[in-house]
């Protein structure tokens, strides 16, 4: 605090001396300004983790960096990814196994996991192809098994969930210097960006690993201090420019809208919400009048290709799945088998279109898992929103907490196009973002000026 006094005197006494420079020196200690107090927060973010960390054993110590660095990991790419979250799942297992802890299973939402998880492989074992979607719903419990692990385990000491928050933050900013680098040495190609996977999901990793960091970024731009708010909203805008330039149109909405909501969850100042909103809508504006063909891709494409009519590609890949569901409607055609099987589901509708999956969770829930799994499926989703919702009703004042629903609430939202539900590279980036959600129940209330 004396440092940051002695900043304003000094200022204070450069206005009386130089009254013609004011409104220059003004600009520029307010920038330090911001950039002192974000510097400081993130220092004291730091400084708790290496004390939460520093009351662990060692071996408890190393599993709690391991998940610390798992967003750098997820940016590698997909094999890495999948190790880092299935070892993780292993460890949980194990230590549960050893301490004998079973008390996570009385969770409402642990159990729909396993529910839904049942209706799958009892889907699979009715399947043409029995064994492949066995093993692809047996090995897919991993994701929720994960988010398990990070609740109970790993993200049970707000400190390391707030360590967890500036990780993605940072592997966040990582993405977009990566992208910047693509931009200057090879550009888009056909309106995308692929680095540094070298296919084209960037811009998923941007909606939905740094979604979390994103959404509390939003809510401190229109809530927090001046000092806080103005670094808040200048990442934020950086990360949903480089949401359009990854040529992501889905992927960009799911930013785009859960934004917006989270400014209206933590306190909003009005007039800085309304603020932010438009300078957004402006930086987009005059990006897609830089870029007509970005405009074009997310604007006169995108509505063209709406699924409202039967030469729609949405309405073509979408089909497929429904058309799976009606000929399966119990259980349908076996989970993760529409991949192997759409030629034969959709042999007498050529109008359709096979793609790995029908391009919808719901859709794909029905198609593959039949009633029983779209119903079981949806209390799953339900409840992981439900519980995250109820959490912030007891604690509307952490800003984390108080945004989190967001989270499952957007990438389970049911009339979306979506990837692959039972996929390896989308579920390593949702359910890494889901995890961290669902760790914002373990933030207790408390009457502190975080």
């Amino acid at each position: 605090m004396k440092n940051t006094a002695s900043i304003y005197t000094y200022r204070s006494y450069l206005f009386k001396i130089l009254p013609l420079e004011h409104s220059i020196l003004s600009s520029h200690f307010s920038i330090l300004g911001e950039t002192f107090f974000a510097w400081k927060a993130a220092q004291k973010i730091c400084r708790d983790t290496l004390n939460a960390l520093s009351e662990l054993s060692v071996s408890e110590r190393i599993w709690r960096i391991f998940w610390l660095i798992g967003p750098f990991i997820l940016l590698i790419e997909r094999s890495p990814a999948d190790a880092w979250i299935s070892i993780i799942c292993l460890g949980f297992i194990a230590r549960s196994l050893k301490l004998k802890e079973g008390r996570f299973l009385r969770v409402f939402w642990v159990k729909a996991a396993f529910v839904f998880w049942a209706v799958c492989l009892i889907s699979a074992v009715f399947s043409k192809i029995p064994l492949y979607a066995f093993t692809e719903a047996f090995i897919w419990f991993r994701f929720p098994l994960f988010a398990m692990a990070c609740v109970f385990w790993l993200g049970t000491d707000k400190r390391l969930i707030y360590a967890m928050l500036l990780t993605t933050a940072a592997a966040m900013l990582v993405m977009c210097v990566i992208l910047t680098a693509e931009l200057y040495f090879v550009g888009q190609v056909r309106g995308r960006l692929s680095w540094p996977y070298g296919d084209l999901t960037s811009g998923n990793y941007l909606a939905k690993v740094g979604l979390p960091s994103f959404l509390v970024m939003v809510a401190l731009a229109v809530s927090a201090r001046p000092n806080i708010a103005g670094i808040a909203a200048l990442l934020s805008l950086i990360t949903l420019i480089f949401s359009i330039l990854t040529g992501e149109r889905i992927n960009f909405l799911i930013r785009a809208c859960s934004g917006m909501l989270a400014g209206l969850m933590w306190k909003p100042k009005w007039n800085r919400y309304f603020l932010l909103v438009a300078i957004e809508i402006v930086a987009v504006f005059l990006l897609f009048q830089a870029r007509p063909e970005m405009s074009e891709r997310f604007v006169t494409s995108f509505i063209n290709q709406l699924p409202t009519q039967s030469e729609s590609p949405y309405y073509r890949s979408m089909m497929p799945g429904i058309v799976a569901f009606q000929q399966a409607p119990i259980l349908g055609v076996g989970t993760a088998a529409f991949r192997e099987l759409c030629p034969d589901i959709i042999a007498d509708r050529q109008d359709l279109k096979c793609h790995t999956h029908p391009h919808n969770f719901y859709i794909q829930m029905a198609g593959e898992t039949g009633i029983i799994g779209l119903i079981t499926g949806t209390v799953f989703f339900i409840s992981i929103i439900a519980v995250c919702y109820f959490a912030r009703k007891r604690n509307p004042d952490n800003v984390f907490v108080a945004v989190a629903f967001i989270i499952p609430f957007s990438l389970f939202w049911p009339i979306a196009s979506s990837s692959d539900l039972f996929g390896q590279w989308n579920n390593c980036f949702m359910w890494s973002a889901i995890a961290l959600s669902l760790c914002s129940t373990n933030i207790s209330p408390e009457s502190d000026r975080e």
